[in-house]
C-alpha cells in the first residue's frame, strides 16, 4: 500500500471508525507485512493522546508455534495478553495468518486458547475492528494473484460511506421488529428462523454515539452489511453455500447444511467435508448452532476467498455458525469459532415480505 494511502487510511481508522480518544489504550495486532500500517495507526493514536501497543508476527513463526509445541501449550491462554486486553479500550487486528499448512486440530487448539481473550473483550465492551490486508501467503491460499487481492481490498475500502450508511439504515428500518426470516436460493436453500426481539445492526465503517450506547462495538474493514443474531434454536431447513469458504486456509467448497432446531443435523461438501468435521470437533461450545444472518452491501467488494471481503459482496447473504455472544451480536451462543458461510442469488422474505429477489434488494 502506498505511503499516502497508509497515512490517510490510518487516520480514518483511528478518528472516524474507532473514535479513539485521548487517554485510551489501544492494542494493534498485525501480520508482519502490515507493520507500516500498524505503525501509522499507532502514530495517529499518539497524536490524539491515546497510548498504542503494537504486536506483530509472521506466518512462518505462527505456523511453527502452533505445530512444534505440545497441543496443550498451543491451547494455553497467554495471561499477559489477557491482562493487556483487560486494560485496553480498543483492539485493532490487521490481516489474517495463512495457516493452510497447519493441522486443523492445532488451529482449533489455538482458537480455544484465544476464546477467553475475546470473552474478556465482550465483558468490557472493548471496541474492535478486523481489517483485511493483502499478503503473498494469503493470496496464494486464496488462489488469486497478489495484485488482484490488493486491488479488491483497496477498492472495497474506497467507497461512498455516506451512501452505504443510508442504504444500510433503510434496510434495518424495513426489517426492524420482524419475527421470521425465510431464505431460498436456486441451488436448493430453503431455511427459516426467528428473529424476535433481536436487533438488526448496520456495519457501515464507523461507530456513532448511538452505536456505542447500544453496545455495538465490533466492525470490519472493508465494511458493508446488515446483520442480526437469529434466535438460536429456531433455524429449520437447508442452506446451500455456493461461495468457497476457508477456515484459516483450510478450504471447503459447495457446503450444504441442514438445520433442525437451530443446530446442524446433517452436512456435506464437494471438497473439504473432512476438514469441516475436524474444525467442528476441535471447537468449543455452540459450534454447530446458527449464529448470524447478514446481507452484503459493499458495491465494490469482489470474491477473493477472504471472508472479511467476500461476506460484504453486494447481492449476497451469509449465515454464520458458532459464537454470537457479546455486545457486537447480542446472541447467546458461546464458541471458539464464528464461521461465516456465503451464498449468491438468495431470495429473502422477512415476515412474508420479499426484501431480496435472486440477490437483488427490493427495499
Amino acid at each position: 500500500m502506498s505511503a499516502r494511502f497508509t497515512e490517510r487510511f490510518a487516520r480514518q481508522v483511528v478518528r472516524e471508525a474507532m473514535r479513539v480518544k485521548s487517554g485510551e489504550s489501544v492494542i494493534i495486532s498485525a501480520v508482519r507485512e502490515a507493520l507500516d500500517l500498524a505503525e501509522a495507526i499507532a502514530l495517529e493514536c499518539d497524536v490524539l493522546g491515546a497510548k498504542p501497543l503494537v504486536t506483530t508476527y509472521s506466518d512462518r513463526y505462527l505456523n511453527k508455534a502452533l505445530t512444534r509445541p505440545d497441543e496443550r501449550f498451543v491451547e494455553t491462554t497467554p495471561r499477559h495478553l489477557l491482562e493487556a486486553v483487560s486494560a485496553s479500550d480498543v483492539f485493532i487486528s490487521i490481516g489474517r495468518p495463512a495457516l493452510g499448512r497447519t493441522p486443523v486440530s492445532r488451529v482449533g487448539a489455538w482458537r480455544r486458547g484465544r476464546k477467553p481473550i475475546s470473552d474478556r473483550m465482550d465483558e468490557r465492551g472493548t471496541r474492535w475492528v478486523g481489517i483485511a490486508y493483502p499478503t503473498p501467503a494469503r493470496s496464494r491460499e486464496s488462489g488469486v494473484s497478489i495484485n488482484k487481492f490488493r486491488r479488491v481490498v483497496l477498492s472495497a475500502l474506497d467507497i461512498d460511506y455516506t451512501d452505504l450508511t443510508r442504504r444500510g439504515k433503510a434496510i434495518a428500518q424495513a426489517v426492524s421488529g420482524s419475527k421470521e426470516v425465510r431464505v431460498t436460493s436456486p441451488r436448493g436453500t430453503d431455511l427459516r428462523f426467528k428473529v424476535d426481539q433481536r436487533k438488526w445492526i448496520v456495519d457501515d465503517g464507523a461507530f456513532t454515539e448511538e452505536d456505542l450506547a447500544a453496545k455495538d462495538v465490533g466492525m470490519n474493514l472493508p465494511c458493508g452489511e446488515v446483520f442480526v443474531a437469529p434466535v438460536e434454536d429456531s433455524a429449520n431447513g437447508k442452506a446451500v453455500f455456493d461461495v468457497p469458504t476457508s477456515y484459516f486456509g483450510h478450504h471447503v467448497r459447495d457446503l450444504k447444511l441442514e438445520f433442525k432446531s437451530g443446530k446442524i443435523a446433517h452436512y456435506e461438501a464437494r471438497l473439504g467435508a473432512k476438514e469441516f468435521e475436524t474444525i467442528l470437533n476441535s471447537a468449543t461450545g455452540d459450534k454447530d448452532r446458527i449464529a448470524e444472518f447478514a446481507i452484503g452491501l459493499n458495491p465494490r467488494a469482489r470474491f477473493i476467498n477472504d471472508i472479511l471481503v467476500d461476506e460484504k459482496v453486494l447481492g449476497t447473504i451469509h449465515i454464520a455458525i458458532g459464537n454470537n455472544k457479546g455486545p457486537a451480536y447480542g446472541g447467546r451462543n458461546s464458541s471458539s469459532i464464528h464461521w461465516d458461510l456465503i451464498m449468491t442469488k438468495p431470495t429473502v422474505f422477512v415476515d412474508g415480505n420479499k426484501i431480496m429477489k435472486d440477490g437483488k434488494l427490493v427495499v
